[in-house]
């Protein structure tokens, strides 16, 4: 089925600076010089021959004091944009050159020294030296090419080919608000021809962060920027309202089996196979995080019937009771992992409207309630839905979809020592979890706080995708033993019992430090 496509304001073309991943790169400024009048007398021999060598030993100091391995103190934000463009050219020849002798995944300058593989190896000494006081913050790069050649070489790596997914491809729905580069990053991590991706964009968003996301729409058939923003927040106001709007958007492309619902700081943590594999096991089960509906979630005198929230487009046949009953309501994560049956349901068996204006309504966290109540709501049969009787055995610690350490007031749970609203920050000291956990992807990392684990996460994820690189193998046991998939797969057999608890231990984030 063909693209509907999306009509912008013409974008104004600026050619950058850099190209990360070795393209042709214009340089600008582009200073023109002219000749002049000499107005000195000439020079004799032997001073000229003094002013080479002097000449010469002055730029051989200069290129060695810019390509020195201390990255994070070259790329100070406050040097001069005149040096920054001499370090930018020595590290792209750099990059040239490591791409020539076969190291083909291209980090940033700022993290071109980071060893990922002594991190993986537990080198505990070496990751001392990139982390605590010595991040490494992603400094934006004021020069990006954000031409279509340069957007699809740096998103698509073309000396590589992709293989034919066998169970159908992955699309991706993320709210975004800030850290274009961060955002493209995230592309590239999870970029094969037949994904598909949809953003939504906060309207309190730089001009400039809009112009990059819309140009991605611009430049390929398969990424959609909704031409519609909405103003996006902590409290969670509009998250169900953008997430829903990237569904009924991204129904026009046809091969795609799972979304995946995301905001503007997670990262994928499994390469697009991987991520294939691990959806193609649960079978059509949704993985969804429910728990017990957290108080004051929602306004006191509004009513939750599937009748006053017109929640049926088509009301013929469902029975009366099913309608007038009270609805259950759990609380859970926004990210989920849902199979397309699951989102045809939600864009074309019901309307959401009022489910989500009255969720909205309320003071913080409105948005964790519209696909964990769905997903417990048995009796409405949506598919690929669960139910609420593992509720108090705390189910939601085994959804895959996300990985969230709270910190519960005490820095210590955190291996990065830092914490973000009650949440810790993933730093690079998380790597080896980050590559070993059963989870699909991780929240929150910060490009602000440390790049490093993000650069370390796309080279690892770049490894297993195009070099056949894996430093541990995917356990698919874990994923055949959660609840949700056996419950998916045999629920409506005659003599099933669900069983809540699985055969597998639950992951902690503790196991894998």
């Amino acid at each position: 089925m063909p693209r509907i496509k999306h009509f912008h304001e013409p974008l104004d073309e600026k050619e950058a600076l850099i190209d990360e991943n070795c393209n042709d790169v214009e340089f600008v400024p582009n200073f023109k010089y002219q000749k002049r009048k000499r107005k000195f007398p000439a020079v004799t021999k032997l001073s000229k021959y003094l002013l080479l060598f002097f000449g010469s030993t002055v730029i051989c100091l200069c290129i060695f004091y810019v390509t020195k391995p201390q990255l994070n103190d070259n790329f100070d934000p406050n040097i001069s944009d005149k040096r920054k463009i001499r370090i930018y050219e020595d590290i792209i020849d750099a990059m040239r050159n490591r791409k020539k002798s076969g190291n083909f995944y291209i980090k940033r300058p700022e993290t071109q020294h980071v060893d990922c593989g002594r991190i993986l190896n537990g080198d505990k000494e070496y990751l001392q030296t990139v982390s605590n006081n010595n991040r490494i913050p992603l400094i934006k790069n004021s020069y990006l090419n954000m031409s279509c050649s340069s957007l699809q070489s740096r998103i698509q790596p073309e000396q590589f080919n992709f293989e034919t997914f066998k169970s159908g491809s992955v699309a991706f729905a993320r709210i975004v608000f800030e850290d274009y580069e961060f955002i493209e990053k995230q592309v590239q991590m999870s970029w094969h021809p037949d994904n598909v991706f949809c953003f939504v964009i906060d309207t309190k968003s730089s001009k400039e962060f809009k112009m990059n996301m819309k140009k991605l729409d611009d430049c390929f058939e398969n990424i959609i920027v909704l031409p519609a923003e909405h103003s996006f927040d902590s409290s969670g106001h509009n998250q169900n309202l953008g997430h829903t709007e990237c569904m009924q958007s991204l129904l026009q492309f046809e091969n795609w089996t799972y979304l995946l619902l995301l905001q503007n700081h997670d990262v994928i943590s499994k390469s697009v196979y991987e991520l294939a594999r691990i959806y193609e096991i649960l079978g059509g089960a949704n993985d969804v995080n429910i728990g017990a509906e957290i108080d004051q979630r929602r306004v006191p005198g509004l009513k939750w019937d599937a009748k006053n929230l017109k929640l049926f487009r088509n009301e013929s046949g469902l029975d009366d009771e099913l309608l007038k009953k009270p609805m259950k309501i759990a609380s859970g994560y926004v990210q989920a992992s849902l199979s397309r049956a699951a989102v045809e349901w939600l864009i074309n068996t019901v309307d959401l409207t009022l489910f989500i204006n009255q969720f909205d309504r309320t003071k913080y966290g409105g948005d964790e309630q519209l696909i964990s109540s769905f997903q417990v709501n048995s009796q409405f049969e949506m598919p690929g839905h669960f139910t609420d009787e593992c509720s108090k055995y705390r189910y939601g610690h085994d959804q895959i979809s996300r990985m969230t350490q709270w910190s519960g007031g005490d820095v210590k749970r955190c291996a990065s020592k830092t914490i973000r609203h009650g949440i810790c920050l993933i730093g690079i000291e998380d790597f080896r979890a980050v590559s070993e956990m059963p989870v699909i992807m991780f929240n929150k990392m910060l490009p602000s706080f440390d790049y490093s684990i993000i650069d370390c996460t796309a080279e690892l994820l770049f490894n297993r995708t195009f070099l056949n690189q894996t430093n541990i193998k995917m356990n698919e046991k874990y994923y055949e033993e959660m609840v949700t998939v056996i419950y998916h797969k045999d629920h409506k057999n005659p003599g099933y019992h669900l069983n809540c608890t699985p055969s597998h231990q639950y992951w902690k984030y503790e196991n894998y430090l």
